[in-house]
């Protein structure tokens, strides 16, 4: 066999590892978008089928428009109704409040972790050199250790079961982890650009928003995500700092467990919507996440 038939035969074989292993990992995902779409009847089924007879969209409507739900229109609409309990509420309310929460969240991280990561970048104190490292360490803390404690603190200024208070926890979480990554794009920005703009006249608000924050935003972009994704999934301090009138998409999920069994379709569907705005995201800011944790790894 030839070396080019070899190399061809290696790289064949390559990709369809490759396949396989991203098949393995995509198959829950593939699962959950099936089940959204199979009646109660079918996704109980033994043995399970990945694919349904007929697909139907009545998980869709339960959880997101359950007004619309007409008792005629599919023969098995009393069996979901039984399934769910007697309760069939939206979750379109849920999806505000995740989205008021992380936009907040991640927007008050990122406007005080940059500022604080530039100063740690570039202005030496009595122990900046350890600082960094202290900060890290705040977030290795197990979540558990702090969640009684910041229970009783919330209670005390009534801001259990509001917006603001979950906001202001997850400002506290995602700060050292903003502080730190910001801190290494900084590191790799040229101190030069900066003494170049400052002799010029400008001022150090100049240097901030005209220079380092423009060279800087794929680095913004990527520690954006990771804040969005992570507040996204969050789920317990999610479960224990809101209430029904407040609650996230994580905790709305753990709902779906109920008396009589888990309602795999509305759980499956809500599930697959809640992935969308992750997926587009991602999708649309491809390009900028991949430079932001790339950078600087070709110094």
């Amino acid at each position: 066999m030839s070396k080019r038939a070899k190399k061809i035969l290696g790289t064949l074989g390559l990709h369809i590892l490759i396949a396989a292993i991203s098949l393995a990992f995509a198959f829950p995902l593939l699962w959950m978008f099936m089940t959204s779409f199979k009646t109660p009847r079918e996704y109980y089924r033994m043995p399970p089928k990945l694919l349904p007879n007929q697909l139907v969209i009545f998980h869709y409507k339960e959880a997101f428009a359950p007004w619309t739900i007409n008792p005629t229109e599919h023969s098995e609409a009393t069996y979901y109704i039984e399934e769910s309990a007697g309760r069939v509420e939206s979750v379109v309310p849920n999806i505000g409040h995740s989205l008021i929460i992380i936009t907040g969240s991640v927007g008050l991280a990122l406007l005080v972790g940059i500022w604080a990561a530039y100063a740690l970048s570039r202005f030496k104190f009595r122990g900046s050199e350890n600082m960094g490292i202290w900060i890290l360490s705040t977030r290795m803390m197990p979540p558990i250790v702090i969640a009684i404690p910041l229970f009783w603190v919330m209670r005390t200024i009534r801001l259990t079961g509001t917006h603001f208070g979950l906001i202001m926890i997850y400002v506290m979480i995602q700060l050292p982890f903003v502080i730190w990554m910001m801190k290494g794009f900084f590191d790799e920005i040229p101190r030069s650009i900066e003494e170049s703009v400052l002799v010029d006249g400008g001022n150090r608000a100049t240097v901030m928003f005209k220079v380092i924050i423009p060279l800087a935003i794929p680095g913004i972009v990527a520690t954006a995500l990771f804040c969005i994704f992570l507040t996204w999934t969050e789920f317990l301090f999610a479960s224990i700092f809101t209430n029904s009138s407040s609650a996230t998409l994580p905790v709305v999920l753990s709902w779906f467990r109920q008396d009589r069994g888990i309602l795999w379709g509305q759980m499956s569907a809500v599930m697959v919507v809640a992935l969308l705005p992750l997926m587009t995201i991602t999708m649309v800011l491809q390009r900028k996440m991949i430079r932001g944790l790339t950078a600087g790894a070709i110094k």
